[in-house]
């Protein structure tokens, strides 16, 4: 009995492997999946918050869709930097998320938790660590220019 419970056990393991498919099949699903995610999707809308100048760097804030919904993308030019951070708040971050931005397609892009509504005092927070380690920070009122 004991026996024939490991076979059907290897069995049912070989069973769950088999139903994969190809490795072609594996491959051509992969690259169809991979493929929005390499091209830059312009169906979301993105409006302009005041232009900003943050220390040596000149900065375009956007937010997508509604300012609520907290997807926040950060253009930064005029010279090299290591991270962008974004908080919604206060400029003290202690008691919201803060974000380091990654990069997306040409801006810096973050994610934010963010009331609604949105205290009178919030603002969005933008801090630019430089490579020397030096740190930028300026705001905008979170209402959108465009």
């Amino acid at each position: 009995m004991k026996l024939f419970i490991a076979q059907l056990l290897v069995l049912s393991i070989i069973a769950v492997g088999c139903g994969r498919g190809s490795d072609d099949a594996t491959t051509e699903t992969t690259q169809e999946a991979a493929a929005p995610l390499t091209e830059p999707n312009y169906d979301i809308p993105m409006r302009n918050f005041a232009p900003q100048k943050i220390g040596p760097y000149d900065v375009q804030p956007m937010f997508e869709e509604e300012i609520v919904n907290g997807h926040y993308n950060i253009k930064v030019e005029g010279g090299e930097f290591k991270a962008v951070r974004i908080w919604v708040g206060t400029e003290d971050p202690a008691d919201v998320m803060v974000v380091k931005c990654e990069l997306e397609n040409d801006y810096q892009h973050g994610h934010l938790d963010v009331p609604d509504p949105i205290p009178a005092d919030y603002a969005l927070w933008m801090e630019i660590e430089a490579p020397d380690g030096s740190v930028h920070k300026g705001s905008t009122p979170l209402v959108h220019a465009q």
